[in-house]
């Protein structure tokens, strides 16, 4: 008879062979339904569940009360959380999502995950209902957190518009800013670096301190996880700010919208500038006139470069 250790580890094995097919079924969910509009008037909510992840609920249902009595569910949520707000961001840069609404959004795949084990003890499974009730949760959600997107994405279109954000390289963002790095502040701080930190990588191996901060990164000793408005820029820390296509970018959206939340952003850039040393400069495009006329002349130095007949980037320099 096989011992107890044999019967563990086969069961291990088991397992991992489950989290697997998990894993993958999950990562082909969101790559299914990434361009849909969740607001089209004629969507067939019947269809949201691919059949492969129809067949692995009723084949694994047993396991995966398992790995929700061993407190194992928590990290496929956090996978579905993390997913969908990926999802979101890569249809559109500026859905503003912030620890509120990941905590809510992170409550509605918890409940989709309950509502399964549910259901596989029901028998037989309504995966019509399971996907109705997700659907309308996810949905209230979205227009509840950013209900901009009810806007843009009409009722008789069944793909979203998309809004996606380009990562630009390390040379062409430094000519666009008419940055010199030769007489580049350290350190430097990249807002809004992407995810593949080509400008903080380039100035790191040209010997320079820079950081990188994102919403989307892999955080690590210099590079910063966070959504800059609910990230404190700490009062005469940096030598140079960069903001190229992000920030300024997000502040200028928001200061033309009708619902904009334009009075954090504001309060954001002053802290922004707040943050550089004395001498210290923060260079950024798009421009934002709008508010770049009201800095006190006497704290502040604005230089303004026309890149085209309707694009300018700016540096502004903290004189004390």
């Amino acid at each position: 008879m096989p011992g107890k250790r044999s019967i563990k580890l086969a069961f291990i094995k088991i397992i991992m062979s489950i989290e697997e097919e998990i894993n993958k079924s999950i990562e082909d969910q969101f790559k299914k339904n990434e361009h849909q509009n969740l607001f089209f008037q004629e969507l067939d909510y019947r269809k949201q569940f691919l059949e492969e992840t129809k067949e692995l609920i009723l084949k694994y249902g047993e396991e995966l009360y398992s790995i929700d009595s061993n407190q194992g569910s928590g990290k496929w949520v956090d996978l579905m959380t993390e997913k969908a707000i990926r999802t979101f961001w890569n249809a559109n840069q500026f859905m503003d999502i912030r620890k509120r609404q990941i905590e809510e959004l992170r409550l509605i795949y918890q409940l989709l995950w309950k509502d399964i084990l549910i259901e596989i003890r029901a028998q037989p499974i309504n995966f019509d209902e399971l996907q109705k009730k997700h659907l309308k949760r996810l949905t209230a959600w979205l227009e509840k957190s950013n209900a901009f997107t009810k806007q843009i994405n009409k009722t008789d279109q069944p793909e979203i518009a998309r809004v996606i954000c380009a990562e630009y390289s390390s040379v062409l963002q430094l000519q666009l800013l008419r940055v010199d790095v030769s007489v580049l502040l350290q350190p430097v701080l990249d807002i809004g670096c992407g995810e593949h930190t080509y400008l903080v990588t380039f100035l790191r191996e040209n010997g320079i301190e820079a950081v990188g901060l994102d919403r989307i990164i892999e955080p690590s000793a210099h590079l910063i996880q966070a959504n800059w408005l609910e990230y404190s820029f700490k009062p005469s820390q940096w030598g140079s700010v960069i903001s190229n296509h992000s920030f300024t970018l997000h502040f200028l959206n928001h200061h033309l919208r009708s619902d904009g939340d334009f009075i954090s952003y504001a309060e954001k850039y002053k802290e922004i500038l707040n943050s550089l040393v004395p001498g210290g400069v923060f260079y950024y495009a798009p421009d934002l006139p709008f508010i770049e006329s009201y800095l006190p002349q006497d704290e502040y130095k604005v230089l303004n470069f026309r890149i085209n007949d309707a694009f300018s980037c700016t540096h502004i320099q903290r004189l004390k």
